[in-house]
């Protein structure tokens, strides 16, 4: 059955996989973001910091499909806005908790390169937290809405502390703080990530929607975020090869859409004045 307001489409590609590929790679991106900017490579933190935490923004694209299925209408683009919501506590609280950690009980320093590991710890925990609430006491009868916001609140965590740590150069409290925090960078990982999760099923949702084509958005929307990123750090190799990419992967997914598409029709010129 193919999705058009409630039901499910084929799925290719099992959703477990995806969310285990988007979260291993947004973490790896992490690491390598940080690691590179120690080293003297700063422009590594972006170019594959931030490429790898679109995988993220994709594994939670791809969620929000299978949980909007049931028919939630116009909370498709508020679920969105939910899991960069719980990404941005579970984000903040996962790098304070380790440098309250360090400063006030005298865990050893080696902790802090455990901060992405404790921040998807903590999403996990606050998703479930909040699944739990939206079937009892808000009473939302969605088979999978305890899983799915689970999930949901892991990539957006995912997302969030990738492009923040693409960005700042690190997840150390001071770097994130000061680079992702301070200045506002965070807010913008909320807005972009958000977007990037919640527009490929909002804008291929109907009859004949097809996962394959809702993913391939989702890239698409993953890598635009990846390059609004690069503008934001002026960082020019990265914006030239994430639009490039961008634009590769748009137009095969313009292709795909009018290949599926029964018929094309185009908005004619607008009158210049009225008859």
């Amino acid at each position: 059955m193919s999705h058009g307001g409630g039901g499910h489409a084929a799925e290719l590609y099992p959703e477990n996989q995806v969310i285990a590929i988007g979260a291993i790679l947004a973490i790896i991106g992490m690491y390598i973001a940080t690691y590179s900017t120690q080293m003297g490579y700063p422009q590594l933190s972006m170019l594959i910091g931030g490429l790898l935490a679109a995988a993220a923004t994709v594994a939670g694209a791809n969620t929000t499909r299978k949980v909007a299925a049931y028919g939630l209408g116009t909370g498709v683009p508020s679920i969105g806005m939910v899991s960069l919501g719980m990404g941005t506590i579970s984000a903040l609280a996962g790098v304070y908790l380790i440098n309250t950690a360090i400063k006030y009980f005298g865990i050893p320093e080696m902790a802090y390169y455990g901060i992405p590991i404790v921040v998807a710890v903590v999403s996990i925990i606050l998703g479930l937290i909040v699944g739990k609430l939206t079937v009892k006491p808000i009473g939302m009868k969605i088979p999978i809405m305890v899983q799915s916001m689970t999930k949901l609140s892991l990539m957006g965590a995912l997302s969030i502390m990738g492009f923040c740590v693409a960005f700042a150069g690190g997840f150390k409290p001071d770097v994130f703080i000061n680079g992702a925090v301070n200045n506002g960078i965070i807010a913008l990982a909320f807005i972009v990530a958000g977007i990037a999760i919640l527009h490929p099923f909002n804008a291929c949702l109907g009859p004949n929607e097809s996962h394959k084509r809702t993913l391939t958005l989702a890239v698409a929307c993953g890598l635009f975020s990846w390059f609004i990123f690069s503008i934001a750090k002026l960082d020019v190799i990265s914006t030239v090869v994430s639009i490039v990419l961008w634009a590769i992967v748009y137009k095969k997914f313009v292709d795909m859409s009018l290949k599926d598409a029964c018929a094309v029709l185009y908005t004619p010129e607008l009158p210049k004045k009225e008859e």
